[in-house]
């Protein structure tokens, strides 16, 4: 591993914090007249001044700070307010967002987070290496620190399963080449358990070229436990974001992982792992919360860590306890707290400034000495980003999708017992539910009464036209149809709806835009939004992506669906790694024998 360039230790730079913190050299920054958050030890140490030069803090003292000040010192009073270290996410997909690292980054550091740890997984899936290298080029100009994870399951299952079309393949090789690029720090979830626990031999020689590199193995273990779990684990694999409940939670802990609770859009975690956090008996000195995947409203109305740890209080958790499972816990599993996650002499000048403990507000915003935010404004300049054209292209259908084609034919019968994915908005898991359906001229059809309709996934990069068709039940979607090219990790065309020609209509503009999501009722497009980068994110700006997304979200409450649980939910349906049944372009998938079935009962 190159570690990035920001973690060198440079002579110059310490010299000037040694003579800063003497009172020789005037310092940069002063921020006076605040109560620290010392995640160290739990304590708010009152009345003190934190003293800046440059990227670092030089010192902190008590009282005035008088004689660190010079002619160009910047100085912020913090009127009694609470500086605590800039927030780390150790896990995120920040194509969840829509965004574009720029304009995550815009949004993020309003919110207080300083440090991202991001695994590209859904844009390398469609664009590879290159992709992986276009994410790395925009994050390496802007203030936040984002830190690369390189995908390790490019694509999610073993090609030779033969589960998918897949687009992209990120092997070992690809791994020991990216492990050498400025701003990659460790490997992503390594989300294949099944070849993991199988010894599977193309995946060990990933981790062994990536625990030889120094990376950072980022771990996803939904429901392994016992023999199961230890058998991951001795793959040297230390962390997991996918524990649902107590019991899965303190295995992993009690077995010596790192438990990262997360807390996104759609998958919320913390709820149910609270107690693990809030039990006396318990020490959670391995836990950090994680977002994994966070959609741009969320991001923008309720915020990023900031939330996590906000919700984490109205549980019940000390708001100490809860800001340093945002700060000091992540920065140890990086194993970089000696740069962030304290405010301390050394450390990168992340600091936040907050009126409120009980209920976190970041107000002022500085990263690595940089004032981003003041009092909520913002001083700092983003660029647009400058993306290429070839990664604008991305959507290959080569011609019109009919509506017979998404459907299933059965010959001589009436009705037809069928394999469904049971579905719970809001839950990553699904479930394999036998349902009897109406044929109607030889097509099996769907029945939305009973919340169960049509659900397609259409190959989009190679031009095969290849299209998986089954059922879906528990969605609660009413409108025609809905297609989107967000679909984890291979990001094929996933669609679903109760017409099929209202389907076709949909797969048709999602084409014509080159990647996003589209809903259509009775013919009619009711609501859009163009993803054009990899079929996934906007490089519009944040705010406009927002507008776009809200609107669309709107359109879908008003057919009584609760969206963020709903969307998440949907684009997982084909990621055929994680439990109990997906849809791909080859067919229906019993994930836990990594096998096709099939959707008509016999």
């Amino acid at each position: 591993m190159v570690l990035p360039r920001i973690f060198s230790y440079v002579k110059e730079e310490r010299a000037r914090l040694i003579r800063t913190a003497r009172a020789i050299e005037p310092a940069t920054l002063v921020i006076r007249n605040v109560n620290i958050v010392a995640t160290t030890t739990g304590e708010i140490l009152e009345n003190m001044s934190i003293v800046v030069s440059g990227r670092r803090i030089a010192s902190i003292v008590k009282g005035d700070p008088e004689k660190y000040i010079g002619l160009r010192t910047k100085v912020i009073d913090g009127h009694g307010q609470y500086a605590m270290p800039g927030f780390i996410d150790a896990h995120i997909h920040i194509e969840s967002s829509l965004l574009t690292p720029t304009g995550f980054s815009m949004l993020a550091l309003k919110h207080g987070t300083t440090t991202v740890v991001a695994d590209p997984h859904e844009i390398a899936n469609v664009l590879g290496v290159d992709g992986v290298k276009l994410f790395i080029e925009e994050s390496q100009n802007l203030p936040m620190k984002i830190l690369i994870d390189i995908p390790s399951c490019v694509p999610a299952t073993d090609p030779a399963f033969g589960l998918e079309t897949i687009n992209k393949v990120i092997g070992p090789e690809d791994i020991a080449k990216l492990g050498e690029l400025e701003g990659v720090y460790g490997l992503g979830e390594v989300m294949d358990f099944v070849s993991v626990t199988n010894a599977s031999d193309y995946v060990l020689e990933k981790l062994r070229i990536a625990h030889n590199l120094g990376l950072v193995i980022n771990g996803h273990a939904p429901l392994l436990t016992g023999e199961m779990l230890d058998a991951y684990i001795d793959a040297s694999i230390w962390s997991d974001h996918e524990s649902t409940n107590p019991q899965e939670a303190l295995e992993k802990l009690r077995k010596g992982m790192y438990l990262f609770i997360r807390q996104g859009s759609a998958w919320r975690d913390l709820e149910a792992l609270v107690e693990v956090i809030k039990n006396p008996k318990i020490d959670c000195r391995l836990c950090g919360f994680v977002s994994d995947d966070l959609n741009v409203i969320d991001l923008y109305e309720k915020g990023h860590m900031d939330r996590i740890i906000n919700e984490a209080i109205e549980l019940g958790v000390d708001p100490v306890k809860a800001i340093q499972l945002a700060t000091i816990g992540p920065a140890i599993r990086l194993h970089i707290d000696d740069h962030i996650g304290v405010i301390g002499p050394a450390r990168f000048a992340d600091i936040v400034l907050s009126p409120s403990l009980q209920r976190l507000e970041p107000r002022t915003v500085i990263s690595m000495g940089e004032i981003i935010y003041r009092d909520g404004e913002l001083l700092y300049d983003f660029e647009r980003p400058r993306i290429p054209e070839w990664a604008k292209r991305t959507v290959n259908i080569p011609r019109e999708i009919r509506s017979e084609e998404l459907l299933i034919r059965i010959d001589g019968a009436d009705k037809a017992k069928v394999n469904a994915i049971k579905v719970t908005p809001g839950s990553a898991l699904t479930k394999l539910s036998v349902e009897e359906l109406p044929v109607k001229n030889g097509y099996i059809s769907c029945d939305p009464e009973r919340d169960i309709i049509h659900l397609a996934v259409v190959e989009r990069h190679k031009g095969t036209c290849n299209i998986g068709k089954a059922f879906i039940k528990g969605l609660g979607f009413k409108a025609g149809a809905i297609a989107q090219t967000i679909a984890h990790d291979t990001h094929n065309l996933v669609v679903a709806g109760k017409s099929p020609e209202d389907m076709s209509v949909a797969i048709s503009r999602v084409r014509e835009i080159q990647g996003g999501i589209v809903i259509v009722d009775s013919g009619e497009i009711v609501a859009e939004v163009e993803l054009p980068v990899a079929g996934l994110m906007s490089d519009e700006d944040p705010y406009t992506v927002y507008r776009k997304f809200k609107n669309l979200t709107r359109k879908v409450s008003s057919y009584g669906v609760e969206f963020e649980a709903f969307f998440m939910t949907l684009a997982l349906v084909a990621l055929p790694v994680i439990p109990e049944v997906r849809l791909t372009d080859r067919g229906l998938v019993d994930v836990n024998s990594a096998r096709i079935i099939d959707v008509i009962v016999k």
